[in-house]
């Protein structure tokens, strides 16, 4: 009798236990949201925590301050992202970097601190570090999509800036290195296979040149030209020294003087004046660079990224950023300008024509690199050579 209460008990007991596991099974198999407790919330990852509160924080700021060069202006860039996030007034301002840029620093002379992000030129941007205008960008990176290496070019972020956090680079177009136009009625295309074509005797007087003393505007084209090393120091000394180039400050003039036959071609041109005149039958073309002997340049002059300091809005500066990197904002990127190749590579090139394209497995000379950006020997290589012609305007 003693021995079957016992069992009894026991019995009792193990039931209990079984009745309560079973009940905290069933509770588990239930949504979190059903049972009224915050489970979802804290299973979030650290990341999406943090991009909610960016979200917060930058809704409350109200809006984003963009300084942009033409170059990567687009007004579809910032609309779709208003549309993404209508809580926030993009407010761009515009205009070419010779402008902009010194606009900026006398605003900062001022003590007024009117950028939150600038999309921009190398060169100006550069300097911008130099003087110390810079918050590090890499950290404002919150998105795995843009954090992820593997989704860009090479496996890699690419920055300007020798400290590799401060000046992005997501774009990567196939570009002419030094610029060619020519007249299709005194010039044709299989004479200009070569950079060193150019230095063919026939072309000596015949060349315009816009002025690449203008560091908004040569100063990158003179790095590719000194820095490449199938060109170098002597290539820009003989095109200056020899050529006999008229030089010209006014972009549409020399487009004028090229389509009437006055000069056969011109370098250091606008492509996008060459491209507009001969869409209006004009005879002019430009050379390609993908058909030129020498390695193509890679693009990524246009559309660098900086996050300025003392930003007036840094939660919207910080969500413009990552929504401009991730997949859907450089696919409004690369489709709204049409031509650009943006160097995240998980996103489609059908619609890149060809000559901005990069091409699996060919080399390019990437000029936006801090071991490039220093321009000063090729500008003193250019002047001394005018100066030596006797010529130099």
């Amino acid at each position: 009798m003693e021995t079957s209460d016992k069992d009894g008990v026991q019995r009792r007991i193990m039931s209990k236990k079984f009745c309560a596991r079973s009940i905290v099974l069933a509770l588990l198999s239930l949504n979190p949201i059903h049972l009224g407790v915050s489970w979802a919330a804290e299973a979030k990852p650290a990341w999406q925590v943090e991009w909610e509160k960016t979200v917060d924080a930058a809704n409350r700021e109200g809006q984003v301050l963009i300084y942009a060069a033409v170059g990567p202006y687009h007004a579809e860039i910032f609309s779709q992202f208003q549309k993404d996030y209508p809580e926030i007034k993009v407010v761009t301002t515009h205009g070419y970097s010779s402008r902009m840029s010194p606009r900026l620093l006398a605003e900062r002379r001022a003590g007024k601190y009117l950028a939150d992000v600038y999309m921009g030129g190398p060169d100006s941007l550069y300097g911008f570090y130099s003087n110390k205008l810079l918050d590090p960008i890499a950290p404002l990176f919150v998105l795995p999509e843009v954090l992820d290496k593997s989704k860009w070019w090479e496996n890699r972020h690419y920055y300007i800036d020798p400290e590799s956090k401060y000046i992005f680079v997501n774009e990567g177009s196939i570009t002419a290195g030094l610029s060619v136009g020519f007249n299709t009625n005194v010039v044709k295309m299989e004479e200009l296979k070569s950079y060193w074509d150019l230095l063919r005797p026939k072309w000596k007087g015949k060349i315009v040149s816009m002025d690449a003393r203008d560091p908004s505007f040569g100063s990158v084209t003179l790095r590719f030209l000194y820095y490449h090393a199938e060109l170098g120091p002597e290539f820009i000394r003989r095109l200056f020294s020899e050529m006999d180039i008229t030089i010209s400050k006014v972009p549409t003039q020399i487009i004028d003087w090229v389509a009437v036959g006055k000069f056969a071609m011109c370098i250091f041109c606008r492509d996008e004046l060459v491209n507009k005149a001969k869409a209006q039958g004009v005879p002019l073309d430009s050379v390609d660079p993908n058909e030129l002997k020498e390695m193509p340049r890679l693009r990524g002059s246009a559309s660098n990224l900086v996050f300025m300091n003392k930003a007036p809005h840094p939660n919207a500066a910080k969500l413009f950023i990552n929504w401009f990197l991730s997949r859907r904002g450089q696919i409004v990127y690369q489709e709204s300008h049409g031509d650009r190749d943006s160097l995240r590579v998980d996103i489609p090139k059908d619609k890149v024509p060809s000559a901005s394209r990069r091409l699996s497995g060919r080399k390019y000379f990437f000029i936006e690199s801090p071991q490039f950006m220093d321009a000063k020997l090729a500008l003193s290589i250019m002047e001394n050579a005018l100066a030596g012609r006797g010529k130099a305007p």
